[in-house]
């Protein structure tokens, strides 16, 4: 388990355990921390060891797997897949969608700015 070793879920946090899981180990990925080829833990041991039910890790490892962050391969495993680059056309794609809903709905570019600013000041640190 010493590969996740950084994760933590906050108890008291208003974000959900599994959304904690999920964007810390996108951070690590981001970041460096987990490189493509590395193995993550079995679903049962980083439920085990975070104290969460199966379902809800299973939940995080399927929904990194269709960000194409990990790629589960059976019997052997769940790795990392994406790299930085990865991350960078996520952040992009969102942007253009946030743009594009913004024109939609008339919502000005510096309040939609605002929006994106109060979003990461949400963001558990």
């Amino acid at each position: 388990m010493d590969t996740l070793d950084f994760l933590s879920i906050d108890p008291e946090s208003a974000t959900a355990p599994y959304q904690q899981v999920r964007e810390q180990i996108l951070s690590a990925i981001t970041e460096g921390k987990l490189t493509p080829g590395t193995k993550l833990p079995s679903v049962r041991a980083l439920a085990g060891t975070l104290s969460l039910a199966t379902n809800t890790v299973a939940k995080v490892y399927k929904e990194l797997e269709s960000q194409g962050a990990v790629v589960t391969r059976g019997r052997h495993g769940t790795v990392v897949q994406a790299g930085t680059e990865r991350g960078v056309q996520e952040v992009t794609d969102a942007a253009a969608d946030l743009a594009r809903i913004s024109q939609i709905w008339n919502v000005d570019q510096d309040q939609a700015i605002q929006y994106l600013k109060a979003a990461f000041s949400s963001l558990p640190k």
